[in-house]
């Protein structure tokens, strides 16, 4: 009869525990993240369900944000194509449950990778509560990126079910791999996952090529078993990937335009190596927020190793240097860090941004830093098991002269304390704020963040050093004392953590969680919505300001030109940045803006004052006003001239300039040259759902239809009478139509087909992999009954 496993059960239990610190106050929900990453994607989401709900399938275009975009091709509501939100949606989780138990299983599944490395119970504890609290993982929750967080946890298990493969090479291990390596891929962020398979291939490739095989297993059989995994595993996600991958060329995060803007752009949030002493004092750049004085644009978190985990480690790579896994961990751990240095130690870098398959297109290289994360916490759990294993008494030296150290820099630093400090105050950058008696509060708070690090460090790391000395001396038992180290670690890591979630007043740095009422009423109609709502005719929005980024708009199923979203369609993307976020009146009225919403008045003729009220946020009630634009085109319209241009840089100079005003229009990629004129014609009706618009028109003589919507033509198709037509590019933007003499049918249908067979491909994958999983169990037990058959007499 097996055992229980009680060293798994009772590490879930303390690691779910180890939540109560950092995330006490998300586990009540009175309050939730509510920074802009959070809350943005909140209101598309509720208008997506219930858009969903009245179609009956799955949305793939929304037309709130952004004059319309995709959904699915662009990363946007894909809970409900993550296969275990199926099961948490049958429960009616909380999305902050979904998100608190994805952290616990990353902790879960630190531990059990290390104890598939061989590691004991408490030193595989001290990796999992590790990875599991480390800042990244802390942030990446409550300032909006549970998709990173969800990812992340998968890091782990996909390196667990990656050993279990190259050491058996069993059915069972290949669907397991598969069905992990899918899942990660289906919570769609493409960067951690592509981290993952940084881990996970070359480790598969050294184990099968150098591992001594078990009896009747091949390394040919392994290497096959291994690629059909891959190749299931990304096929798992194809619903996802599929539509993605089409729309890549397409999307602002392409990489296509300017190469030098696109490099500059994908490495500002390199990490310089002056900033790795964060991992060892926390305070040392600040401490996120308007502390920060490191080399990032901005952060809201430290890299923080924790100093156990540190320090073990380096104790595990000295310990463990002929081992080949500490060996792989401490080579993925040096890549990983080059790769987080971007632009700041460009060869690695620049190697794979060039050459690496779709890297150009991640953003943040200093996200490369969670695979550090993880090898750090596993090569810990190495240093601590090395720690215990052997004689205790061969340490002490080690110790003794250790503590002497860290008693000497703590009499250095209190000797050179006023000296340090204006040393360092004197490098501490200029504080770029508004309030003048900020700044210096802010560089005492920097100065006293350092120092404050620095004395923690010490204090810590001699409490670590007379632990190790008192065991080494035999006066406690190696054991206890492992305990609590990993307690002490726990604390360290889990302090910081809650200085991350919950900072108090003097830090100077706002809280990422606001109460859910708050969330609530910013979800909620109010004056300005229900107004819009309630006016006639078909017409788009500009909010203004601070409100751009706003999605709220989309619950009452009003369209914005403006809205909150990173992977925008690339031409929509290159259109902002040349009129500035869309600050031209005449690019207004050819996008169909009706109404323009500011939080401050505004002089000018052609915005007439129709309304003043209170906008629900976030943040609290804000006035606003709303004008309409005098002038703005329909939403289709009849242009009577075209003028072909040979960029679109050049059709939007001509639309700033006015010079379409009276509907004509600017025409890319036409075989005539200067004006062409058109006959009249006239828009009879018009159906608009979704994914369909349906026209009726009469022309006199040929036309040009002009559809103020965004120019996608990979996804949009158009009809005309039924006969597929190319789409027009007008104004570098929106759509246009040639359309003959008479009366016509004009439709456009956005194609599923990628989506669809990516759908049907997941879902075959998936059925394979979890038969994998159920004829390698069976094959595995009929195995062992026919050994133990021949082993009676």
């Amino acid at each position: 009869m097996k055992k229980a496993p009680w060293p798994s059960l009772v590490a879930i239990a303390l690691l779910a525990l180890l939540l109560v610190v950092p995330f006490g106050p998300l586990l009540t929900l009175r309050f939730v993240p509510g920074s802009p990453d959070s809350v943005a994607p909140m209101a598309l989401d509720k208008a997506l369900e219930a858009l969903q709900a009245q179609s009956g399938r799955y949305p793939l275009w929304q037309p709130w944000t952004f004059s319309g975009m995709p959904t699915v091709e662009a990363f946007s509501y894909l809970s409900e194509l993550y296969l275990p939100n199926l099961l948490f949606g049958f429960l009616h989780f909380d999305p902050m449950y979904i998100q608190l138990l994805h952290l616990v299983f990353a902790g879960m599944g630190g531990f059990v990778l290390a104890r598939r490395l061989g590691l004991g119970s408490i030193p595989a504890f001290l990796s999992g509560s590790a990875f599991m609290l480390n800042p990244y993982m802390t942030a990446m929750l409550v300032y909006g990126h549970g998709s990173q967080l969800m990812t992340a946890a998968y890091m782990p298990w996909v390196f667990w079910a990656a050993l279990r493969l190259s050491e058996k090479g069993r059915l069972a291990d290949a669907g397991l791999l598969a069905l992990m390596l899918g899942l990660q891929l289906q919570r769609a962020h493409v960067q951690i996952a592509w981290y993952t398979w940084m881990l996970a291939v070359p480790l598969l490739v050294v184990k099968i090529l150098i591992d001594t095989k078990p009896p009747g297993v091949s390394k040919g059989k392994v290497g096959v078993l291994a690629l059909a995994a891959l190749a299931l595993g990304g096929a798992i996600a194809l619903q996802v990937y599929l539509p993605a991958l089409g729309y890549l060329p397409f999307s602002a995060r392409s990489g296509a335009g300017d190469a030098a803007e696109a490099y500059r752009y994908a490495t500002l949030w390199s990490m310089h190596p002056l900033e790795l002493i964060t991992y060892l004092m926390p305070g040392a750049f600040g401490f996120g927020g308007i502390t920060y004085w490191g080399f990032m644009p901005f952060t809201d978190f430290p890299h923080y190793a924790g100093l156990v985990v540190l320090g073990f480690a380096i104790a595990g790579v000295v310990a463990g240097r002929k081992k080949p896994m500490v060996l792989f961990l401490s080579a993925m751990t040096a890549l990983a860090l080059l790769l987080s240095f971007g632009n700041f130690f460009s060869p690695v870098y620049d190697l794979f941004y060039y050459f690496a398959p779709k890297f150009s297109s991640f953003r943040v290289p200093s996200m490369a830093l969670v695979v550090v994360a993880l090898c750090l916490a596993l090569l810990a759990g190495y240093g601590l098991q090395a720690w215990l294993d052997r004689p205790l008494v061969e340490s002490s030296p080690v110790f003794k002269w250790g503590g002497l150290v860290i008693g000497v820099a703590a009499v250095f630093f209190l000797a050179f304390e006023g000296e340090l400090k204006q040393l360092l105050r004197a490098a501490f950058p200029a504080v770029q704020i508004d309030n003048y008696d900020l700044v210096p509060m802010v560089g005492n708070l920097r100065w006293e963040l350092w120092s404050g690090s620095l004395f923690v460090l010490i204090v810590v790391a001699a409490a670590i050093a007379g632990l190790l000395w008192i065991a080494a001396r035999g006066m406690i038992g190696a054991r206890a004392v492992a305990i609590v180290l990993v307690a002490l670690s726990c604390a360290d890591l889990g302090w910081i953590d809650h200085r991350i979630v919950s900072p108090d007043d003097h830090s100077l740095r706002v809280s990422p969680l606001v109460e859910r009422t708050a969330l609530d009423r910013a979800l909620e109609g109010d004056e300005i919505t229900r107004f819009l709502a309630s006016r006639p005719g078909v017409f788009r929005i500009y909010p203004a300001g601070r409100l751009f980024t706003e999605n709220k708009f989309s619950l009452a199923g009003i369209e914005s030109v403006g809205g909150y979203h990173a992977a925008k369609l690339g031409v929509y993307q290159e259109l902002l940045a040349r009129t500035d976020n869309l600050a031209n009146l005449d690019v207004l009225r050819m996008l169909n803006v009706g109404y323009v919403l500011s939080p401050a008045p505004i002089d000018n003729p052609a915005l007439k004052a129709v309304a003043a009220g209170k906008l629900n946020l976030i943040s609290g009630e804000v006035p606003v006003a709303v004008y309409e634009l005098a002038g703005s085109m329909p939403r289709a319209w009849f242009a009577p001239w075209a003028v072909a241009v040979q960029s679109d840089d050049e059709a939007i100079a001509a639309v700033m300039a006015g010079r379409g005003a009276d509907g004509g229009a600017f025409v890319t990629g036409v075989p005539w040259q200067g004006m062409e004129r058109f006959s009249t014609g006239t828009v009879l009706s018009m159906q608009r759902s979704a994914e369909s618009i349906a026209m009726k028109v009469r022309a006199e003589g040929d036309a040009l239809l002009v559809l103020s919507e965004v120019f996608y033509p990979e996804r949009w198709k158009l009809t005309v009478d039924g006969r597929e037509q190319p789409t027009l590019k007008i104004d570098g933007i929106i759509r246009g139509i040639a359309v003959p003499p008479g009366e016509h049918e004009v439709r456009f249908v956005y194609d599923r087909s990628r989506f669809e067979t990516g759908r049907t491909v997941s879902l075959v994958a998936t059925l394979l992999s979890i038969g994998l999983i159920a004829a390698g169990i069976v094959t595995g037990r009929t195995s062992s009954k026919t050994i133990k058959s021949s082993d009676k007499p």
